[in-house]
């Protein structure tokens, strides 16, 4: 499943984009789900992860350079293209929010298709060679007994692991798994794909790091992790490496 955004204040355009974008995923067989937004402030608020957004540039409010900048601390993974009537704007929102691309309005059959081609194709090698991570988790059976199952996950989608009651929970989005092991050999298995302990009982995936602020680590679920004393100093320093070595 694709999930496409489209964030323009003008009404024509945004119609004009959803059905191209429509003719071409359903002539692909391409399963999406498409969201439109009127303002940089609507799109910000919107809680569900996003795979491509056509973004307009000149928006009352937040512009469309200011909201992709935001975005990409929420999402580093969704991929942006601009369209504006403002050909001058267009070379600072690729450079300044590494967008993938951007059209020109009035945006055309051909240069949306020719754009779609690039994403989706894009996007599905970057599934294909996504990282995954397999554990031994806990289940229960139909008949209510407790047993293991080994389970692949996508390292992106893990946000962090949590020590409760002498057990791992696995938080994803919308799903959590419990499996046994000690934090400090998963830390030391995770520690390659940019987890870092923040506090004894908790492991965060950095990708889905927005801020940190006093003693706390807030995350692109809206969750907040405490932050130990022990471990802040070095846990901000991983963290600020982190973000350095993905600008």
């Amino acid at each position: 499943m694709f999930n496409i955004a489209i964030c323009d204040n003008n009404k024509q355009d945004a119609v004009k984009i959803r059905t191209i974008v429509k003719s071409y995923m359903d002539a692909k067989f391409i399963p999406y789900q498409i969201y439109g937004f009127k303002s940089g402030e609507e799109l910000l608020e919107f809680q569900g992860k996003l795979d491509l957004i056509f973004l307009d540039i000149a928006m009352d409010g937040i512009n469309g350079i200011q909201a992709g900048k935001k975005l990409h601390e929420i999402n580093r993974n969704v991929k942006i293209v601009y369209t504006t009537s403002y050909k001058q704007y267009c070379i600072q929102a690729v450079n300044n929010v590494h967008a993938f691309a951007y059209l020109e309005k009035p945006v055309t059959n051909v240069m949306a298709e020719k754009q779609l081609d690039e994403v989706m194709r894009y996007i599905q090698e970057e599934r294909e060679k996504a990282e995954t991570v397999k554990f031994d988790i806990i289940v229960i059976t139909e008949e209510g007994e407790l047993e293991n199952k080994i389970k692949n996950f996508e390292v992106k989608d893990i946000i962090y692991f949590e020590y409760i009651n002498r057990k791992i929970k696995i938080k994803l989005r919308d799903e959590e798994c419990f499996f046994s092991d000690s934090m400090n050999r998963l830390a030391a298995k995770m520690q390659r794909h940019n987890f870092e302990i923040c506090h004894q009982c908790y492991l965060v995936n950095l990708i889905h790091v927005k801020k940190i602020k006093g003693y706390q680590v807030y995350l692109d679920n809206n969750e907040k992790l405490p932050v130990s004393q022990k471990k802040s100093a070095d846990f901000r320093k991983k963290l600020n490496k982190f973000i350095q070595d993905c600008i």
